[in-house]
């Protein structure tokens, strides 16, 4: 960036001086002053960086339990392919927009699975940032989602349980930023999605917002806390009554309170350690009846790890799920569940284009209901070429 500004903004300044003073020779000091900075703000308003990069990513494994089957299971070999792109543009004016667009496409496919061909998934997001002022920070969100994949669709409905479903979901959310003293901030952060879905599962519209509380500390350390809401419309879902039939000529909607908190630190100045923890509680509230009301409580705690040549990530999830209305298999309890996962990735990087992996995963689903219960596992091996 200095060698940019020596070799081109230097020398353009040098020959917008003659023309300032062949214009008007008596110019004072500060006139001649504002107009190389007028100047200079224009550049550099008309001139932004881009930076570009992208990943292809090529490998394979193994999948038990491909269909996420409670009974019958289906285990394959597989082949996957995966591309990431990312761009960025850094203003040089204080007061541009940085904007970052962000774009992945993943395949899997299943090379022994009679139930499963294939998976697909694919992610677009663009993100534009801009200071308001030394306080202030605008910062939007523009995302798309597109899966065809199998999908576990029983926490939020009582007659489908595992089904492979294709979708896509647009969503818009833009933030403000206020900075607070003692590197303190406040966010808020209104959320739009509309998510469309094959059948059987039904669309829906999703609005709400949410209020963040944090501090930036040490090394790009962060920790928050967070109150949110969403309200969600589904398109022709009925309401079910206390027992579970259905209501005619109902509609459907779901209030989902959600608060929690977010803690990432790094553990060093060059940032090679770093340790990430979320707990969240969420509260499912139906339109009608209450029968599909649910608590779920959710942690998640990971580890990274990178000294060249190498890196190591690791994720352990859990959450339990307590219904108010819907019935355990023998009808004198509640319906719980709890799903416990965990994966492990560690990386070799060959060069500065060249990267080997290995990765594990693995979720169990428990339940007293006995067609939510399944396991899988998933162990992977690739390269990523980074160009």
């Amino acid at each position: 960036m200095v060698v940019f500004f020596r070799r081109f903004l230097f020398p353009s300044l040098l020959c917008a001086w003659p023309t300032a003073f062949a214009q008007d020779a008596d110019l004072e000091t500060e006139d001649l002053d504002r107009e190389i900075a007028a100047i200079e703000k224009e550049l550099m308003e008309e001139i932004s960086v881009w930076d570009y990069s992208t990943d292809l990513r090529i490998g394979g494994g193994y999948k038990e339990n491909v269909t996420l089957s409670a009974f019958g299971e289906e285990s394959s070999p597989f082949a996957a392919i995966g591309f990431d792109f990312v761009a960025i543009r850094i203003p040089l004016a204080e007061d541009g927009v940085e904007v970052t667009v962000f774009g992945a496409l993943d395949e899997r496919r299943y090379l022994g699975a009679e139930s499963v061909d294939s998976e697909q998934s694919g992610l677009l997001n663009v993100s534009l940032e801009k200071s308001l002022s030394q306080h202030w920070k605008l910062k939007t969100d523009i995302r798309v989602i597109y899966i065809d994949e199998i999908f576990d669709a029983s926490l939020t409905e009582d007659d489908i349980g595992t089904v492979q479903v294709v979708g896509k979901q647009i969503s818009l959310e833009p933030a403000l930023r206020r900075r607070l003293p003692a590197d303190l901030w406040v966010e808020a952060t209104p959320e739009v999605t509309r998510q469309y879905f094959a059948e059987p599962l039904d669309d829906y519209l999703e609005i709400g917002g949410r209020i963040s509380l944090g501090v930036d500390y040490g090394f790009q350390s962060e920790l928050l806390l967070y109150v949110e809401t969403l309200r969600r419309d589904y398109d022709t879902r009925s309401q079910r009554d206390e027992i579970g039939f259905y209501m005619p000529d109902t509609d459907l909607s779901y209030d989902r309170p959600e608060r929690g908190v977010e803690w990432a630190h790094y553990w060093d100045s060059s940032r090679r350690l770093r340790m990430r923890t979320r707990y969240s509680i969420l509260e499912n509230e139906d339109s009608g009846s209450g029968y599909f009301d649910y608590r779920r409580e959710r942690i998640s705690h990971s580890w990274r790890y990178r000294a060249a040549p190498w890196s190591v990530s690791a994720t352990v999830r859990k959450a339990t799920y307590e219904y108010d209305l819907q019935r355990s298999a023998d009808f004198f309890n509640p319906r719980q569940r709890g799903d416990l996962s965990w994966d492990i990735t560690v990386g070799y990087e060959y060069n500065d284009h060249l990267t080997f992996q290995l990765g594990y995963e693995q979720e169990s689903i428990n339940s007293n209901v006995p067609q939510d219960e399944y396991r899988y596992r998933i162990y992977t091996a690739g390269i990523d070429w980074g160009f």
